[in-house]
């Protein structure tokens, strides 16, 4: 099933889903450490929690995260361009940066973040590094999309 604002509101049989969308954010908060032992310092370490809060505050706005879903399962459209995309005045000024130029660290933390949500919180299977020519902003060029999703 593909997650749409329209099936996650109820229409459709989208009730079911609406839990299990509000608890991603409590899996990857609990278990990022454990999958991704390279970016705990991500997690860990103040310096970067404007970032990881950024990331969690996506997971826990259903809307938003259903949005992110969305253009990730219909257009291939990776889950890291959406949320930059629409959290792109809030990274400028969080970077203190114009272009909100993001170093090597954050913008591989913030991958994973997407990556344990996908592969590990919603149980997708496969993983497909796309260019996203976000270049202009972050300094982003390639990101996953994600897809085999297994079926409810």
């Amino acid at each position: 099933m593909i997650f749409t604002p329209v099936n996650l509101y109820g229409v459709n049989g989208g009730d079911e889903y609406l839990p299990e969308l509000n608890n991603i954010a409590a899996k990857v908060e609990n278990e990022f450490e454990d999958y991704y032992t390279n970016f705990k310092e991500f997690r860990q370490n103040p310096a970067y929690a404007m970032y990881w809060n950024k990331c969690l505050s996506a997971l826990r706005d259903t809307e938003l995260f259903s949005h992110i879903i969305f253009c990730n399962d219909l257009f291939g459209i990776p889950p890291v361009k959406t949320f930059l995309t629409f959290y792109k005045d809030d990274f400028v000024t969080m970077t203190g940066d114009e272009k909100a130029m993001l170093d090597v660290y954050v913008k591989k933390s913030i991958g994973a973040v997407w990556g344990m949500t996908f592969k590990f919180a919603l149980g997708y299977t496969e993983q497909k590094s796309v260019s996203v020519s976000m270049n202009d902003y972050f300094g982003v060029k390639t990101a996953s999309a994600y897809a085999g999703r297994p079926k409810k």
